[in-house]
């Protein structure tokens, strides 16, 4: 009887010991994973800065290129507002 029992405790220490090590891989492999994502994250991350770096620069420009544009605007309204005031006194008795 004693060696019944002490072969089903054998048994039980090694069905143990194979579930434990059938595990670990598992778990390494759950481990590189969330470090490849992680990695991947980071890069996504860059990448996104980098395009909002890039946008601001593009809206930068944009904005400087409207102000340039408003400016000439402006001294045209001013051009043909001299001339206007110009021919209105000419033509004054």
């Amino acid at each position: 009887m004693k060696k019944i029992i002490f072969v089903i405790i054998i048994l039980a220490v090694g069905i143990a010991l194979g579930i434990y090590f059938q595990k670990q891989p598992q778990a390494q492999k759950i481990e590189t994973q969330v470090q490849q994502d992680t990695t991947q994250a980071g890069a996504d991350a860059k990448a996104a800065v980098a395009d909002v770096k890039a946008g601001a620069q593009k809206t930068g420009d944009v904005a400087t290129n409207v102000v340039g544009d408003v400016k000439a605007a402006a001294q045209k309204v001013e051009q043909a507002t001299t001339n206007a005031v110009g021919e209105v006194k000419q033509k004054m008795p």
